[in-house]
């Protein structure tokens, strides 16, 4: 009984993560991303630096996906830009830590 319980609970956490590896937030209002789970946050970053900066290595993204979602996080906290699409403010951010060739 007890390998059962088990057996379930491993079988319902990896659909879990593998949910939280696809970022659903690429057309979401800053609003919608400040209530995000912050993996939701990071798979759709990273999936826009890829996208957009053309960076293909998980590695290799993951730092400027973290410094982007940071930065989103702290243009989110403003409630007034709550309207303001995701996309966007990743755009910007991305110019502001320098990411974006001229």
């Amino acid at each position: 009984m007890k390998h059962r319980i088990l057996l379930a609970l491993a079988l319902l956490c990896s659909a879990a993560v593998a949910q939280d590896n696809v970022g659903t937030l690429h057309n979401a209002t800053l609003r919608e991303w400040h209530q995000a789970s912050p993996a939701n946050q990071f798979a759709t970053i990273s999936d826009l630096v890829e996208r957009i900066l053309n960076v293909n290595d998980p590695i290799a993204a993951a730092p400027k996906a973290r410094n982007i979602q940071a930065c989103i996080n702290k243009v989110a906290s403003n409630y007034l830009l709550g309207s303001q699409m995701v996309v966007d403010t990743a755009y910007a951010c991305m110019g502001e830590l320098g990411y974006l060739h001229r």
